[in-house]
């Protein structure tokens, strides 16, 4: 999407938009977080995207695989479901039965009306967090095409819409997007019905994997999506892989960010014992390549050693731990100017400024990489 499009950009300045050009080749660095503006999704193309641990988010599609809930850092650990020779387990067939028979369920092609917006209005108010202002803007993003081919779970008692969920087909594999239900039907497990019937269709159509999102370790509001299938059903996006791995074979200690912080600890004792100082500290501005309006570097490690104070007005010495890579590395890294414009200003200020980093920074520079941190000390 070009910049001149974007909503609120008009009479910015275009020397700031200008100002920043990459200096590192993505082969150097690779982002963690990423996010595509595709003017099209042939169902082929959403099966890749879905194989790379990406999803969808309103019209565009993007991938990130850290978190930021409370204050708190976890992992976003992407997962699937092998559809080949898969069945309910019995406590699943038997909610799935009893809900058909008390409610009326039908699976079609997608389409949004005022019936349902109200119905996304009664959600939305008892919604814990944040969430769109309509449905056609948390779907399609205000817009009136949709370049997805999504179906509906349309649930009814009687002749009263009771929950409603959203999924899009590619090829071979499907994506559940959204559920909501009114509050009223709480105890029916609506929202969960409606995925074991997205399921239930796929299978009924012949399709290889069902993608229910991600799930995040150490906080229990996503755990929901686990019940789809026991833990040997359930596969995982495998960061230093790159591939899709049995979710039964996950250790705590395994999980991308607990890795990271566990290993730059390692980091900073070696550090220590060698005289050279460091702080950990955490990262809450590491999506800004989702909320970024050109390409370019930006830092997106959500922990981190600083290991040195500015080297001179705006440039700092990072050193970070990659699951991707299983290697240590040593970045120097520069401010990037008007944090404002990608984070506001209460979001920030909401942070302890003693355990976290709050300037916005992007990589200039991979000074060293290695899986040894002495190796990584001869870079400083």
């Amino acid at each position: 999407m070009p910049w001149r499009n974007l909503p609120g950009i008009e009479g910015y300045s275009l020397k700031l938009l200008l100002a920043y050009s990459p200096k590192i080749s993505s082969a150097d660095y690779t982002m963690f977080a990423e996010k595509h503006y595709p003017e099209a999704m042939p169902p082929e193309e959403l099966d890749a995207y879905l194989a790379k641990g990406w999803y969808r988010m309103g019209q565009t599609i993007f991938t990130t695989h850290f978190l930021c809930f409370g204050r708190a850092f976890y992992s976003a650990v992407w997962i699937r479901l092998p559809l080949q020779g898969y069945e309910f387990r019995k406590s699943l067939r038997k909610a799935f039965r009893r809900n058909r028979q008390r409610f009326r369920a039908k699976a079609r092609p997608a389409s949004l009306n005022p019936e349902k917006e109200q119905l996304y209005r009664r959600y939305k108010a008892s919604f814990p967090g944040i969430l769109a202002p309509s449905l056609k803007d948390s779907l399609l993003d205000g817009e009136d095409l949709n370049i997805y081919n999504t179906y509906e779970v349309a649930v009814y008692d009687g002749s009263e819409l009771v929950a409603l969920s959203f999924f899009d087909l590619g090829k071979n594999s499907a994506a559940s997007i959204m559920g909501i239900y009114d509050p009223d039907y709480n105890r029916h497990s609506l929202g969960f019905f409606t995925m074991l019937m997205e399921i239930d269709f796929c299978m009924q159509r012949g399709m290889e994997f069902f993608y229910p999102g991600y799930v995040v370790p150490g906080y229990s509001r996503f755990d929901y999506k686990l019940r789809i299938g026991r833990a040997e059903d359930i596969e995982y996006f495998d960061l230093r892989t790159q591939g899709w791995q049995p979710y039964s074979g996950l250790a705590p200690s395994d999980v991308p960010l607990k890795k990271m912080e566990n290993r730059l600890d390692d980091m900073q004792q070696f550090l220590i014992r060698n005289n050279f100082w460091s702080q950990k500290l955490y990262y809450p501005l590491f999506e800004a390549n989702l909320f970024g309006f050109w390409h370019a570097p930006y830092f997106d490690f959500p922990v981190f050693l600083l290991c040195s104070p500015r080297i001179n007005a705006n440039s700092f010495l990072m050193a970070v731990y990659d699951p991707r890579k299983e290697a240590f590395q040593l970045l120097r890294c520069s401010l990037f100017d008007d944090l404002q414009f990608y984070f506001n200003e209460a979001y920030t200020d909401s942070f302890d400024r003693r355990k976290n980093f709050l300037d916005l920074v992007v990589v200039e520079e991979v000074l060293a990489s290695s899986p040894r941190p002495g190796e990584i000390l001869q870079a400083f």
